[in-house]
């Protein structure tokens, strides 16, 4: 009999606690940790795919932990025409931080978990730099591309709007800057459709008055929430974690699931993120898709 290694035991634990998960939230697990780029989309139909096919019996829900700086928008898209396909229902689970293009992914979900330590990020799409090697976040691109147009509007010095210019010109791609552009709305955009149609799917009266809410109260609400995440000069910067109590907030008023307020689901949780995590980078992985039937997918 073969001896038991150290990834094989590692591997073990983490399908254990992946099952355990499954059972708390009633639903299929799985673990998302990785930029949201291309070729995660592909990766990750496939690997529903599979989870659906080796299911015992049909399961409505799926409880995705998520981990990601961010991405493409259209990444976003195609991972929620897959889950939607296969499940009625998705819970995110946030036990570190998802910013940019994976915040609009979260607020897909009929539920949101986070604790005290969780972070979402405003909406800031990425672009890549002159090499393409690196993402590197639109909003800041974009805002001092306005920055340096008021600066020239407003100058009342030739010599000084010349160079602004001519820093303008050389600096900035109109391309780049519409693309950018594109990607905020498009972000807005599927956060006004998606929720409306599953978060807030349950809202039916309003907390402090008890009045019927309407679809188009769900829909100016969802506005309200995609406008607050997507202004850059509010939060500052790409990597701005946005808390769950900002989150609650009166200004925000998003509902969301304390997970640290269950310590027995806390410490499943904490534990099952920690160890996938350390491990991942003890591997070299710059990212996976881990469910019970997959050892860590790489990404």
């Amino acid at each position: 009999m073969e001896a038991i290694n150290a990834d094989q035991l590692v591997y073990s634990f983490l399908a254990e606690m992946n099952r355990d998960i499954s059972k708390r939230l009633g639903g299929d697990c799985i673990f998302v940790w990785a930029g949201i780029t291309s070729p995660l989309d592909d990766e990750f139909r496939v690997v529903i795919e599979d989870l659906v096919h080796h299911q015992d019996k049909p399961c409505d829900r799926l409880i995705v932990l998520l981990e990601t700086n961010g991405g493409y928008i259209e990444v976003v898209e195609r991972m929620v025409s897959v889950m939607r396909k296969h499940y009625s229902e998705v819970y995110f689970v946030v036990a570190g931080h998802a910013y940019s293009a994976g915040t609009v992914l979260v607020l897909s979900g009929d539920k949101i978990f986070m604790d005290y330590y969780s972070v979402l990020g405003p909406i800031d799409p990425q672009y890549q730099d002159d090499e393409g090697h690196y993402l590197l976040p639109g909003a800041g691109y974009l805002a001092k591309f306005n920055e340096l147009t008021r600066k020239i509007n407003n100058s009342s010095s030739s010599t000084e709007t010349r160079a602004e210019l001519a820093y303008l010109i050389k600096r900035f791609d109109p391309a780049k800057l519409f693309h950018i552009e594109q990607a905020i709305e498009h972000g807005q955009s599927l956060i006004i459709e998606w929720l409306p149609k599953y978060k807030f799917k349950n809202w039916k009266f309003t907390n402090s008055s008890n009045k019927e809410v309407t679809r188009t109260m769900r829909k100016d609400r969802a506005e309200e929430i995609a406008g607050l995440l997507a202004k850059a000069d509010k939060w500052h910067s790409h990597g701005r974690g946005i808390t769950m109590k900002q989150l609650r907030s009166d200004e925000i008023k998003l509902d969301i699931d304390d997970f640290g307020n269950d310590p027995d689901l806390s410490t499943l949780i904490r534990n099952y993120h920690g160890l996938a995590v350390d491990f991942a980078r003890k591997m070299g992985m710059k990212g996976f898709i881990h469910t019970e039937q997959h050892n860590m997918r790489r990404v």
